[in-house]
């Protein structure tokens, strides 16, 4: 059975570094003792739009339950990908700011921080998971 279409309404976001600078620290799903910083700044049924800090020393896992798009503001991680469907095919790549990838629907990921100063990054879940973070 389909759903039925629900329309998003129009969202602007400014980019402000202070928003994430001043969210509070808190416990990474799935890999604690990883601390991060997220702040929701869209939340319509076509995207959600998070602004995220991830830290050195704290190395984020996640499987994506959406196709993701990352834009990387500032930092350096290496990164390392399981492509769908059976995550056989693995993919290790640098990724440092200013740049923007995609991980797709089903694939397993892990980030390794190698920069000092924060990896911060805004993420677009298309669509909307729904997922309760920041």
């Amino acid at each position: 059975m389909l759903r039925r279409l629900e329309y998003s309404k129009f969202q602007l976001y400014n980019i402000n570094p202070e928003d994430i600078e001043n969210a509070p620290l808190q416990p990474y799903p799935f890999c604690e003792p990883s601390e991060f910083r997220i702040i929701t700044v869209i939340d319509e049924p076509a995207a959600q739009i998070v602004y995220e800090d991830w830290y050195k020393g704290n190395d984020p896992q996640w499987s994506a339950w959406t196709d993701e798009i990352h834009f990387v503001l500032q930092g350096k991680a290496e990164i390392t990908l399981w492509e769908p469907p059976d995550l056989t095919n693995k993919i290790t790549v640098i990724a440092e700011a200013p740049c923007v990838y995609l991980i797709p629907i089903g694939a397993r990921i892990q980030w390794h921080i190698l920069s000092d100063e924060p990896f911060r990054h805004i993420v677009a879940d298309i669509p909307n998971p729904g997922f309760g973070f920041g």
